[in-house]
């Protein structure tokens, strides 16, 4: 274990993304620091639009009730270095930025091509760092945990991200903590993120098991409205042969569309369930935290 893992020396940019993981990782790193972060040593919370409200409003709380700043930044095409500076008031709640990238790129994302975690969230964090801050080098501060070894390792192998001079730093893994170390500590706070876990992040992103999307699907039906209207557009229908068809954003199960009508008739079935044998790529791969 690292000796002082909360400690971070800057210049650093602490990546929150608005779950409970994150969120433990801030307040931790604030005790380590006297509950004061250095000047050197920001927070930043990308915002893709279909985020929880429930989220969003979790960020706004973790800053006022702790003290500290965190800056909210979105994807916009026509602002300068593609990056908009935003708060909880004026945040997208209707997945804009999300489907502006869409829109550009002409097809949606897919677990090989995750284009929204890097557009979104990482080169927007990024930019911030590099265009607002002014650095040219910078420790990008990253909430995974000890029980999450597969992205731990892929991020330490990554080492720095050269295009962007940020290199990885890891606290939580570091100090060896876990998902029921996280859980426990939240159960004593004043306050909680007011999702259940499989709620959080993008709504119904992609990446998450198919059980987590009906049973989204079966208490928030009109969340699905969003992500069938962006398979139903008219797009490419391939790209660089990775995909027979980049309309869809999973070709090995059923399009959102389909997904909806089966939990509509059936309800969540009986086989769509934590044991089911599909890769759950959100716990993975993503570097979308909760």
């Amino acid at each position: 274990m690292t000796r002082y893992p909360y400690r971070i020396a800057g210049p650093a940019v602490i990546s929150f993304s608005g779950g409970r993981t994150s969120g433990y990782m801030l307040k931790h790193i604030l005790d380590a620091h006297g509950s004061a972060l250095p000047d050197d040593v920001h927070v930043v919370f990308a915002n893709t639009g279909k985020e929880r409200p429930e989220t969003l409003d979790f960020v706004a709380e973790c800053g006022a009730r702790w003290g500290v700043h965190i800056t909210w930044v979105e994807y916009d095409w026509d602002e300068p270095h593609r990056t908009r500076i935003v708060s909880h008031n004026s945040a997208s709640r209707n997945g804009e930025p999300f489907e502006a990238l869409i829109d550009r790129k002409g097809f949606v994302p897919n677990p090989r091509m995750r284009f929204c975690t890097s557009f979104l969230k990482r080169d927007r964090i990024d930019a911030y760092a590099r265009h607002w801050l002014g650095w040219a080098s910078w420790s990008s501060v990253l909430g995974l945990r000890a029980d999450e070894p597969k992205r731990v390792y892929r991020q330490r192998a990554c080492g720095a991200r050269k295009r962007t001079g940020a290199t990885v730093q890891l606290p939580l893994a570091d100090a060896r903590v876990t998902e029921a170390d996280v859980l426990d500590w939240w159960a004593d706070q004043p306050f909680d993120l007011a999702l259940r876990s499989h709620e959080g992040n993008c709504d119904l992103c992609f990446l998450k098991a198919r059980w987590k999307i009906e049973a989204i699907m079966r208490d928030r039906p009109d969340l699905a409205n969003w992500w069938i209207a962006q398979e139903a557009k008219p797009g490419k229908s391939s790209a660089k042969g990775h995909c027979p068809d980049m309309r869809v954003f999973r070709i090995d199960r059923e399009p959102y569309a389909r997904l909806f009508d089966q939990v509509q008739r059936q309800g969540v079935l009986d086989f769509a369930d934590p044991a089911a044998p599909e890769i759950d790529w959100e716990r993975e791969d993503c570097v979308c935290t909760d």
